[in-house]
């Protein structure tokens, strides 16, 4: 009998120096106190500990290689161990579970996914995993302890939500040194508007880190995605949102901690000292504490004091906050009381965005739409692009006081925040608006300078033919489907010479009056007779008719009718874009007797008359 005893305690001891040596746990081969499994790069072991000075027993896993005892991981935080008579057991269905020296369970995987040859390894970033033997792969995990974190985030750990479970990997002190059950700090996401981080303080802030915005980690003392060592990335998408940073040095060993003091703190461990390092920490000065200046209040801890107002803000209690007590806020020195009030925007720039938990966000929006967005909407307070890289045009708008300001210079952000605009008379953004008004008013200046050189131009071309004895023709000014029509080939006369042949529209040389204006005597400089209509500015003739008209005397021939000599055209023709020409006006008329000259310009009708006027009484209309 004695014989069998030794022979079971001597295989008892083989089977758990088995387990101790490797970095995985079977099935129904349970880790009791006191064995220990070791990942197998030799960072990482997981075994029953005891914290500080406490003689609770706890399952956790801790840094193998360093001499002070750090945690990392505690399966049964809440939950102590009184003896060293627990052990650890993985079951068939793949869910680990702790056991007291009584067989009650005290701990838990609660896996909800089965494996058909379940395994338990701890792996080289220390993360405790269960899979099937005969599966790797980290998304068919069955079950992983970076799923449920304590106080510290190791490398290649996300920490952030899954928005279709709604299961938040979040970051929670231990109670005391001694007491690592959940204590009164904790580092979470909030997704209340746009994403960002809190340090809280049981439901109060603490700390609000910056927002992701493309390249910085929170309160890192740089601008870049890869900083000492580190590469850290930050996802967002349809089924989670996270952060996680990774290790380009193997060789140094580092975590995150949610310290029981309320600061994050990521840390190094140093092989000469002995000890860990402070790399950055948060809350890093009196300006990290949230609200610090309160709303519209911007802290730099640079001066002294470290608060005072944005620019073309105030004090809302002037003499609280010359006594230092910031807690009233500042106020607009201009209230905006309306949406019917003229608002402009001022811009701030290198600072920490404000809280965004009353925000909405947007990608794809122009900064310009994002303006006309916060505009129109009488609750927006102001917008800002949240992303710096260049790469993406994304729009957030604040509905409300905007809190927890500080100054971060080169690598802050530019906000910019709706204002009355008597307070914005030489802002920059003012010149921006003045900017946006001359710029078209300008083009269309050129443009009609553009229009009155061509048409100084075509005005001198037109002289030209005149001073050459020639006068131009009606198909070189028209731009009719029948322009080349010799029947329309009429000559022009300019302005200046129908004036003078008719002593300037004299009332001694009307001859009458017509719907469509007054006809008058003239004579040309050949002593030749002429009649003279100009259309009426009321005149309701256009284009049509004037062409109609035109067409129809210059080809119709009978008796009764004069001939039409040509016609008077002012204005400039722009016949490259137009179907017909555009002049000011056109007249038609008929005269027994004599010839017919259509012309405008303010627009004239010139009439060969071969009769006496004496018998221009007894003519057809010409007017």
């Amino acid at each position: 009998m004695e014989a069998i005893n030794i022979l079971y305690f001597l295989s008892s001891i083989w089977i758990l120096s088995r387990v101790s040596a490797q970095h995985t746990i079977p099935a129904n081969q349970p880790l009791t106190d006191g064995s220990t499994i070791i990942s197998s790069d030799g960072k990482f072991k997981l075994e029953f500990f005891s914290p500080g000075t406490s003689g609770k027993r706890y399952l956790g896993i801790l840094f193998n290689k360093v001499t002070v005892q750090t945690v990392v991981w505690v399966a049964n935080r809440d939950n102590p161990l009184n003896d060293t008579s627990s052990a650890l057991n993985l079951t068939r269905q793949g869910i680990l579970t702790l056991l007291n020296g009584s067989g009650r369970i005290i701990w838990s995987s609660n896996s909800t996914r089965h494996g058909k040859n379940p395994v338990a390894q701890l792996l080289d970033s220390g993360n405790l995993v269960v899979r099937d033997a005969a599966e790797d792969k980290p998304q068919n995990y069955l079950w992983q302890s970076f799923d449920n974190p304590g106080d510290p985030a190791l490398p290649g750990m996300k920490v952030g939500i899954n928005l279709k479970t709604g299961f938040h990997r979040s970051l929670s002190s231990w109670k005391s040194t001694n007491d690592p059950s959940r204590g009164q700090f904790t580092w979470t996401f909030d997704t209340g508007g746009f994403v960002q981080t809190f340090i809280m303080n049981g439901s109060i802030e603490l700390y609000r880190a910056r927002q992701w915005n493309g390249r910085v980690f929170p309160n890192a003392p740089s601008s870049d995605t890869s900083w000492n060592g580190y590469n850290y990335t930050y996802l967002s998408d349809p089924n989670e949102i996270s952060f996680m940073y990774e290790l380009t040095d193997s060789s140094i060993i580092a975590r995150v901690v949610m310290q029981l003091n309320g600061f994050l703190q990521l840390s190094e461990w140093n092989n000469q000292t002995q000890n860990w390092d402070d790399v950055v920490s948060a809350p890093a000065d009196n300006c990290d504490i949230y609200g610090q200046c309160h709303s519209y209040g911007l802290c730099n801890s640079g001066n002294s004091p470290i608060c005072r107002c944005l620019d073309k803000f105030e004090p809302k209690d002037p003499t609280e906050w010359a006594r230092g007590n910031w807690s009233g806020g500042c106020v607009r020195k201009t209230a905006i009381l309306n949406c019917q009030k003229e608002v402009k925007f001022f811009k701030y720039q290198g600072i920490k965005l404000p809280d965004t938990r009353f925000s909405w966000y947007s990608g794809g929006v122009t900064l310009n739409a994002c303006e006309e967005l916060c505009l129109r909407n009488c609750s927006c307070m102001a917008y800002a692009n949240p992303d710096i890289t260049g790469t993406n045009e994304d729009c957030l708008l604040w509905f409300d006081e905007l809190m927890d300001i500080r100054e971060f210079g080169a690598t802050g952000q530019d906000i910019y925040v709706k204002l009355d605009s008597s307070e914005l008379g030489n802002s920059s953004t003012g010149k921006v608006k003045k900017l946006r008004i001359s710029l078209p008013l300008a083009a269309l200046g050129l443009f009609l300078v553009l229009c009155l050189i061509m048409y100084i131009r075509q005005k001198k071309k037109n002289q030209q033919y005149f001073r050459k004895g020639r006068r131009p023709r009606i198909s070189e000014m028209l731009c009719t489907k029948e322009r080349k029509d010799k029947e329309l080939d009429l000559p022009l006369f300019d302005f200046e010479t129908i004036s003078h042949t008719t002593n300037n529209f004299s009332l001694n040389n009307k001859l009458g009056e017509g719907g469509f204006g007054p006809v008058y005597k003239g004579m040309l400089e050949d002593g030749q007779e002429i009649a003279v209509k100009r259309l009426s500015r009321y005149s309701a003739q256009g284009t049509d008719e004037f062409k109609n008209e035109v067409i129809f005397i210059a080809k119709l021939q009978h008796r009764n009718l004069v001939k039409l000599l040509g016609c008077c055209i002012q204005a400039e023709k722009r016949c490259w874009f137009m179907s017909t020409c555009q002049i000011i006006a056109w007249i038609g008329s008929f005269l027994i007797g004599g010839h017919c000259l259509i012309g405008l310009s303010a627009s004239i009708l010139l009439m060969e008359l071969l009769a006496d006027f004496s018998i221009f009484i007894k003519t057809q209309d010409c007017g």
